[in-house]
């Protein structure tokens, strides 16, 4: 009984060293982006299957924006609902959202020399 306590408590630990230190990043607010263009990203990246990262709207209690969310974008309704890394959210509430280029060696064609 012993060592599974001592196990689940230095896991626990770990989490919560983990989590004091994400909690410990401050990430700046972007510039808001129209909702236009919001949308031709989020269309571009869908038909593309690019990655995106956007940042939403939202606060912590503490005045602080939320991270990022970074992913493909799997879908979007006609109710104004995207769905970016498995994660749906109202278009909306999206502040500002960035393709993310492909790495330059997918674009590269392999050519015999």
């Amino acid at each position: 009984m012993r060592k599974w306590q001592g196990y689940y408590l230095s896991d626990h630990t770990a989490a919560l060293k983990k989590q004091s230190k994400s909690e410990a990043l401050v990430y700046p607010p972007l510039p808001l982006q129209d909702q236009a263009v919001i949308r031709a990203i989020l269309l571009q990246a869908y038909a593309e299957g690019q990655t995106v990262t956007a940042q939403l709207n939202l606060q912590t209690p503490s005045g602080q924006m939320l991270p990022p969310i970074r992913g493909k974008v799997g879908g979007l309704t006609d109710s104004d609902v995207v769905n970016i890394a498995d994660q749906n959210m109202a278009i909306g509430s999206i502040r500002h959202i960035e393709l993310i280029p492909f790495a330059a060696s997918t674009h590269q064609k392999n050519t015999p020399d």
